[in-house]
């Protein structure tokens, strides 16, 4: 077998899809078969296609984000996402050829980061990302969701043909303080956060997407984004919201959308997966143990340039430390970095010295957003160091602000 790797042309999109929905055990609905929104979310040049002979056995491609780093700067990050090989071609190197071509892609472009949401956390590893962001599954009875504080404002229902005009601002404004968000261009909300095609909602059997903002001294400073899924099964109505999105620029907007989302009659339960994991709701509702929480990973960072993107974010605390960083599987970047802090701004250079610190660039993508603690990585033998220079590095890149990914990409 000779597998060959190159980006798909336009005739070959929706060809690439159904592989892709072949990949994830669905299938490509009507409405997706129209190749403006596959355009308008990902350039064909960043697209990777696997092929054995004429048969096509792997998809990857990505997308074009800034993602927010500690401080809040915007840095540009290759979206790596629809990553699939038919399971007619597991385990001969499919991927891992579609990888090669697509960071070398990104090496190209110059981008310092790649970011992924990975569908299973065994196989990303070795390609050097790191688990960056974590979320939690809550799910609750609307009871627990009670919340003793009155909000100021009013919240109101919005129709989705102004829902960029209204609420882009509002993120945008709450992406700048949080590590982990991503940017949306003008395409990304019409195509990803509006985007509501009926067939995906018959299958889940849950309504269309309900859009409310919150305003207060008249000024939008929140919205919230869900779906409802009724459940008569019962004597009562058992029905369930599913949040899919708050956002919010202050304490007040945050708590008038809960109370909203935990109030509407018929839907005694609540659910939204992928909730920060810092989110203040758990200190505000009445009976916190009834909001139940399952944790799990989120984004994956992948370091593609070290100085770049260490001295790209800022920093909590000063200091200095050399950090060795392996990379198997671009050797290139590879090497020991001299990271010098000094009021929280930060100097990376290459230096032909001893390391305080020795690590794989997947445990510094891990590091890299603030959301996770050098201290149990390298309990945990993925990084090796005196105990100081490990407290250290958990210091130097710890944010007060938990990371977050608002959106699976």
């Amino acid at each position: 077998m000779s597998i060959t790797t190159r980006p798909i042309t336009k005739d070959e999109i929706e060809r690439f899809r159904e592989r892709v929905y072949r990949g994830f055990g669905d299938e490509l609905g009507e409405e997706d078969r129209d190749p403006k929104r596959f355009l308008a979310l990902m350039p064909l040049d960043l697209t990777v296609a696997a092929f054995d002979g004429d048969e096509m056995v792997g998809t990857l491609a990505a997308c074009d984000f800034d993602v927010t780093v500690p401080g809040g700067a915007p840095v540009a990050m290759t979206g790596t996402t629809v990553v699939t090989v038919q399971p007619t071609h597991r385990r001969q190197g499919v991927l891992t050829a579609m990888m090669q071509d697509h960071l070398d892609a990104v090496a190209q472009r110059g981008d310092s980061l790649a970011g992924l949401w990975a569908s299973e956390t065994g196989i990303y590893g070795r390609f050097g990302f790191g688990h960056a962001t974590s979320k939690d599954d809550v799910e609750a009875p609307t009871l627990a969701v009670t919340i003793s504080t009155d909000a100021e404002g009013t919240v109101r229902l919005i129709e989705p043909d102004g829902v960029v005009e209204l609420l882009a601002p509002i993120y945008d404004a709450a992406r700048r303080s949080t590590p982990g968000m991503l940017s949306r261009s003008q395409e990304w909300w019409a195509h990803s956060v509006v985007h509501d095609p009926p067939h995906r909602r018959d299958r889940d059997q849950i309504s269309a997407k309900r859009f409310v903002v919150y305003q207060a001294d008249g000024s939008a400073e929140g919205y919230a984004i869900y779906a409802q899924k009724s459940d008569w099964s019962g004597e009562v109505p058992l029905g369930q919201v599913r949040v899919i999105e708050v956002i919010s620029t202050t304490d007040r907007a945050h708590t008038g959308l809960w109370q909203y989302l935990a109030n509407i009659d018929l839907f005694p339960r609540i659910r939204w997966w992928n909730m920060p994991v810092d989110d203040p709701l758990w200190w505000k509702v009445a009976e916190p143990r009834r909001l139940v929480r399952k944790r799990g990973d989120a984004l994956w960072v992948r370091i593609m340039d070290v100085p770049a993107a260490l001295e790209a974010r800022s920093y909590e605390t000063d200091g200095s430390i050399r950090i060795a960083v392996e990379d198997a599987f671009r050797p290139e970047t590879s090497g020991v970095y001299e990271l010098a802090v000094s009021n929280g701004v930060g100097k990376c250079v290459a230096v032909d010295a001893n390391a305080d610190v020795s690590l794989g660039v997947d445990a510094l993508g891990a590091l890299y957003l603030g959301g996770s603690s050098a201290v149990s990585m390298a309990a945990a033998a993925k990084i090796d160091g005196a105990a100081d220079r490990v407290s250290l590095l958990h210091r130097l890149f710890r944010t007060d602000v938990a990371p977050w990914c608002e959106e699976v990409f």
